[in-house]
């Protein structure tokens, strides 16, 4: 689908959607509990959709209602050896013996995560011990909050090198709190905010929590490092643009949102340099290319190189048509980006926003943006 953006957003309110990487978690923790767990959910992403068939494969029963998903837990032997994580439940592809496993802190937190869903079942009490610096701490630590809602106990000790030591004992239940709630979603919420800095005449995204253990929540703060006026009012936080200055971001934390700040540095101040981003091509299917292709498409001035990205500001963008190389994120800062353009901008591929945010195009709508089919 290929979609023309012929006014951009101006401004509004807008609800944030359910946090997909903690409906995830709270999928696969109600899989494997006591009973059936309800989960409050609107929206039906396609990432979402992976983790509930690798679950239903396995034997769990999860039925959507329009207000979230019901989940019937599948039924595993004594000794917990009958259920497996794989890529599509963010996990560790295998079924985990109890144990001691030692891994470099560089490791993809789904490879801690999946330990976590899998160990309390075993028979025996294990160990994690990862070394170094952990990378993507927020992550394992929304895992753990998760289980800990489902009963189960993982013990923490910091290492002298900066890793940390979890300990596991074996023979956990995973006990249903019945009813979850999520925290709205910073990853998708960021990219209104970053809209919200650039132009237009402000947003405020609702149902949004600025303790959550998400580490997205962090673009607040990196905005007002740009200039950007915030303020956070009960669960809402609201975004207004003033005069942009150039920043460094250190994106090791945050590769999500880079393709958002990216937006925001194409039309600030001065060059912005975003660093330490080397992780993002990695996992994220050669991210850093695809911003720097479709920001300089829309007459942005990006230089990738190995780290991150250089962004010299400029006042305005031109425009154009973009590919969105399938990917959410690129769609969504194509989108946001179309408010500085003086051109029309036109997205091939758009539909690939049903991945992580299904309605985008409606809110988008809504906070008062034109989009039609060209």
């Amino acid at each position: 689908m290929k979609i023309g953006i012929v006014k951009p957003i101006s401004g509004g309110i807008i609800n944030a959607t359910a946090s997909i990487a903690l409906v995830q978690r709270a999928l696969i923790c109600a899989t494997l509990s006591d009973s059936m767990t309800f989960i409050r959910c609107n929206e039906r992403p396609d990432e979402i959709t992976a983790t509930i068939n690798s679950l239903k494969s396995q034997g769990a029963k999860i039925r959507y209602d329009g207000n979230g998903y019901q989940i019937d837990p599948i039924k595993l032997p004594e000794s917990g050896q009958g259920f497996a994580t794989d890529d599509s439940t963010h996990g560790y592809t295998g079924q985990n013996k109890r144990g001691e496993y030692c891994l470099p802190g560089r490791v993809a937190y789904q490879t801690i995560s999946g330990l976590f869903f899998t160990l309390p079942l075993q028979s025996g009490a294990s160990k994690i011990v990862v070394k170094g610096k952990v990378e993507y701490k927020p992550y394992i630590d929304m895992t753990l909050d998760t289980l800990e809602q489902f009963g189960i106990k993982v013990e923490q000790e910091l290492r002298n090198d900066g890793g940390m030591v979890y300990k596991i004992t074996g023979g956990q239940v995973f006990k249903t709190p019945g009813t979850i709630e999520v925290d709205g979603d910073w990853t998708n919420s960021a990219f209104w905010l970053c809209a919200a800095a650039i132009s237009g005449e402000g947003i405020i995204c609702s149902n949004i929590n600025r303790y959550s253990r998400q580490c997205d929540k962090d673009v607040v703060n990196i905005l007002e490092r740009f200039g950007a006026a915030t303020a956070y009012r009960g669960d809402s936080v609201a975004v207004r643009r003033t005069r942009l200055r150039s920043i460094r971001i250190d994106a090791a934390e945050t590769p999500d949102i880079v393709p958002a700040l990216a937006a925001v540095a194409s039309v600030t101040e001065g060059k912005t340099v975003i660093y330490n981003a080397e992780r993002v091509g990695l996992y994220e299917n050669g991210m850093l290319k695809k911003i720097s292709s479709v920001l300089t498409a829309l007459g942005a001035d990006v230089v990738m190189n190995k780290d991150g990205l250089d962004i010299q500001g400029k006042l305005k963008l031109q425009g154009g048509t973009v590919s969105s190389f399938d990917d959410p994120r690129i769609v969504m800062m194509t989108a946001i980006a179309s408010g500085v353009c003086e051109d029309i901008v036109a997205i091939n591929d758009a539909n690939a926003v049903s991945k992580v945010y299904p309605d985008f195009i409606e809110d988008f709508r809504k906070l008062g943006g034109v989009m039609q089919r060209v």
